[in-house]
């Protein structure tokens, strides 16, 4: 195994980090600039969300939005906290890898077919701790972006949260080595086919009308596959590269690429969906999905039960556990609450992502704006 695979936090290394709070990054360039209607279209493809308002043209128009809207956590990609060609994030720690804790959104208002956004972005904090997981020295790495639209107005922020961990202390400790990875049969897969099948969202929701207490889902995603995550990933740009562009990621970063089984130096990226990678690189039963994949589906989980009308406005999602190759989820949650704000009516929502083998793997708090009747 190369040296690059262990890459060690050191104080050097988190001092270094330190003088990067509050420093963006002058010279990359985002993956999207522009929601146009293919960037709608892939999103909502990759996520599984085929909500009329992103496909059908008809449709949105005669919506309070009056054209197409774009899943909400395509702001994701139109920023440059994760510019092709660059280490990508968390920065420093060379050969330290890092693993998705949490995220946080807030959305001013839908985003809209043309809308033309823009960034500012910044490494926002760190924190170190003990992890059980790394089997020691964990450091918590925070940045935020904050977006704008053509016209210079905000449109809302989000911040990512991961955790760095050294790989071969993870390896050594395979804490979750006992996790065996699902296996299904042809009676299975056709109840999660019946289940799609009958898979709906509602069209319209008055605050007037909801209650704490009422339930939202649930909503069935996987079994999570190899091809699924690439789909998800693809749409995120980063590391899938490959040529000049991989042999001059490689030249501004070694410490970033590991060599596969046949040799040749590759992002990290393959822990997403290589089993066999996975276990050799890190310990763990099997490859696992990016964090944010498990909030758009909790992002769907709300826009689904809001209805045409409604806006998602914040969502504050953890993730506590992996979510493997072959895992199915449900994401399902409950009113929490509900409020007026100057002058317009939130609903308040507790939701969980929640596999087959009844692990919450992901929580969140959300909150949307609903009309009156």
């Amino acid at each position: 195994m190369a040296d690059t695979e262990h890459g060690r936090i050191t104080d050097e290394g988190i001092a270094k980090l330190r003088a990067r709070i509050g420093q963006g990054f002058p010279g990359r360039r985002p993956w999207r600039t522009e929601v146009t209607r293919d960037a709608i279209y892939h999103l909502a493809l990759a996520i599984g969300d085929l909500s009329p308002l992103y496909l059908d043209e008809d449709y949105a128009r005669k919506t309070r939005w009056g054209t197409l809207i774009a899943p909400p956590i395509i702001v994701q990609t139109m920023d440059t906290l994760r510019a092709v060609g660059h280490s990508g994030l968390p920065e420093g720690l060379p050969g330290v890898h890092s693993i998705w804790t949490g995220s946080l959104y807030e959305w001013e208002r839908v985003v809209k077919l043309g809308d033309r956004l823009r960034a500012d972005c910044y490494l926002k904090s760190l924190s170190e701790k003990e992890s059980t997981f790394g089997g020691g020295r964990a450091l918590y790495q925070t940045y935020e972006a904050v977006y704008y639209d053509q016209d210079g107005r905000r449109v809302g922020l989000r911040n990512d949260t991961w955790i760095r961990i050294e790989r071969s202390k993870t390896r050594e400790k395979k804490k979750y080595g006992e996790t065996a990875l699902a296996e299904w049969t042809p009676e299975d897969i056709a109840r999660f086919q019946e289940e799609y099948r009958r898979q709906t969202r509602a069209t319209e929701r008055y605050w007037d009308d909801v209650k704490v207490g009422d339930a939202l889902g649930p909503l069935l995603k996987g079994p999570l596959t190899p091809t699924a995550e690439i789909a998800f990933e693809s749409f995120f740009g980063i590391y899938l590269v490959g040529n000049l562009v991989a042999a001059r990621l490689y030249d501004k970063h070694p410490a970033l690429m590991i060599p596969n089984e046949q040799g040749v130096p590759e992002p990290p990226q393959r822990v997403h969906w290589d089993n066999a990678f996975t276990q050799r690189l890190l310990g763990l039963p099997g490859a696992y999905d990016l964090g944010p994949e498990r909030c758009a589906w909790l992002c769907q989980g709300m826009t689904d039960w809001i209805g045409d009308q409604g806006l998602l406005t914040r969502i504050e999602a953890r993730y506590h556990k992996f979510n493997y190759m072959g895992d199915v989820t449900w994401v399902k949650g409950q009113v929490s609450d509900k409020f007026e704000r100057d002058g317009k009516a939130y609903v308040r929502c507790e939701l969980q992502c929640v596999n087959h083998r009844d692990e919450v793997t992901a929580t969140a708090t959300a909150e949307a704006e609903l009309p009156h009747r």
